[in-house]
């Protein structure tokens, strides 16, 4: 496979290239993350495969609105205060996932949803229509993506596009768990434990 090199300009072939279920190594405000369309489902397998991905280790979700996340995420008010507080930003929270909702992932009861600080990811997500799939844009266990050239030495060849350029980050989002009565952090990033249950205190 010929992994095709997009400008960042081109947006409407990259819209195009993922809505047909290529996979598209994008630049956000953290990291560069592997974009798969949401609405097909065995997208999900091929960016397992792509990465070399355990099958138990979920994908988080990039989503371009608050609606997505309801639609698809257990909101309550605890939760609706700290999306609207940390999102769009450098962090994931992990919800329950309501009934229905992609049921191929009927063995995991969670998701971990992100809304990029960045328009240039909005806007795509939007372009496409619906949320997107957006792991890190590197093979299982290998060192995570800051720019193109990264993508390209791990993948090229693996993945239908990469997006030339460099992310506005350099590490990966913070991760914390909304799904119980406590929140836990997964993942340290650049937003604080600290911080999220000051907010959550309020």
């Amino acid at each position: 496979m010929e992994t095709i090199k997009f400008s960042k300009d081109e947006k409407d072939a990259i819209v195009s290239t993922i809505k047909s279920g290529g996979l598209v190594a994008i630049m956000t405000d953290t990291v560069y993350g592997l974009a798969a369309d949401s609405s097909q489902d065995e997208l999900y397998e091929k960016l397992q495969k792509a990465k070399g991905r355990p099958a138990d280790k979920p994908f988080p979700l990039m989503v371009s609105s608050y609606q997505q996340i309801e639609d698809i995420a257990v909101i309550g008010e605890r939760e609706r205060r700290l999306i609207h507080a940390f999102m769009p930003g450098a962090c994931t929270f992990i919800f329950k996932i309501k009934e229905g909702v992609f049921p191929f992932l009927s063995k995991q009861s969670t998701i971990g949803i992100r809304m990029a600080d960045d328009q240039w990811v909005l806007d795509l997500i939007e372009g496409i229509g619906s949320p997107i799939w957006l792991p890190s844009a590197n093979l299982s266990g290998l060192e995570t993506a800051l720019n193109s050239d990264m993508v390209i030495d791990q993948l090229d060849g693996k993945i239908e596009g990469v997006v030339l350029g460099k992310a506005s980050g350099r590490q990966s989002s913070s991760v914390f768990d909304l799904s119980g009565e406590s929140i836990v952090c997964l993942r340290e990033g650049p937003l604080s434990l600290e911080e999220v249950l000051k907010e959550e205190s309020r």
